[in-house]
């Protein structure tokens, strides 16, 4: 299973390079922050397009087609609204993708299965038309399956293995980890899931976290989502966002 590693973006030629598939985030227009995704492309590396919706952007359809041909990437995600009602993302991904599929064949497409908190019946259902059409060759697995059944801290697991079994198809990328907690990363692994990405290693050893020692409460307290932005920490947090990062399997050369 690969792992795309998301840092801020003074810490992407660090960081970033470990690893050969990248999860790119459509919304960011920092220059910097573009032109290393662009070279990591010429370079051969696999980049995965998200549209934004996680953070809450939800780019206009040429905006987003505009971001896809600078790009180029090998996979691209349909749009999705977080805990909103399934076929609200259905229908959006599919509109989307009847826009420009013809246009843009050289693109393999993702889609994210979306329903509201709890409703794993909604998340189901939305599967199950996503693998009725062809043109989408990647499922999404997001964090929020990971609530849909409070006492089950590895639905994301199942899910996935019931995906292999039954359209093995279909390639599998998970958006980000539940609480930072690396228990999940081998089942995914074994399970069958192509790829995987986080924040969460470079951001929480960034600023001083251990995932291995990680408080769960402190973060989910006082933690920050990513300052892209931000500068480059102290030598002591650079050996922390290592370790972080070799707990999530990623192979740390010459360490």
């Amino acid at each position: 299973m690969e792992f795309a590693i998301i840092s801020p973006t003074a810490g992407l030629e660090r960081y970033a390079t470990l690893s050969k598939t990248h999860l790119v985030l459509a919304h960011l227009e920092h220059l910097d922050y573009c032109n290393f995704y662009l070279r990591r492309k010429e370079a051969g590396d696999f980049l995965i397009l998200d549209n934004g919706g996680y953070e809450g952007f939800h780019l206009p359809i040429q905006r987003y087609i505009d971001k896809i041909c600078m790009y180029k990437p090998n996979v691209a995600v349909l749009p999705d609204f977080l805990l909103k009602p399934w076929k609200m993302t259905w229908h959006a991904a599919i509109y989307f993708l009847d826009q420009v599929y013809d246009e843009l064949p050289d693109i393999q497409w993702c889609y994210i299965p979306q329903a509201e908190k709890g409703d794993i019946h909604g998340f189901i259902e939305s599967y199950q038309e996503a693998v009725t059409d062809e043109r989408i060759t990647w499922l999404g697995i997001p964090r929020a399956l990971a609530y849909a059944i409070n006492d089950n801290p590895l639905m994301r697991v199942e899910f996935a293995r019931m995906v292999r079994r039954d359209n093995p198809r279909l390639k599998l990328h998970a958006f980000g980890m539940v609480n930072g907690d690396v228990h999940e990363i081998p089942y995914l692994r074994a399970a069958g899931v192509t790829s995987i990405d986080s924040s969460a290693p470079v951001w929480r050893g960034w600023n001083g976290q251990s995932m291995l020692e990680l408080d769960r409460r402190w973060w989910d307290e006082f933690g920050t989502s990513v300052d892209f932005n931000a500068e480059l920490p102290t030598e002591i947090r650079r050996e922390v966002i290592l370790d972080n990062l070799e707990a999530c399997g990623v192979r740390i050369p010459n360490r």
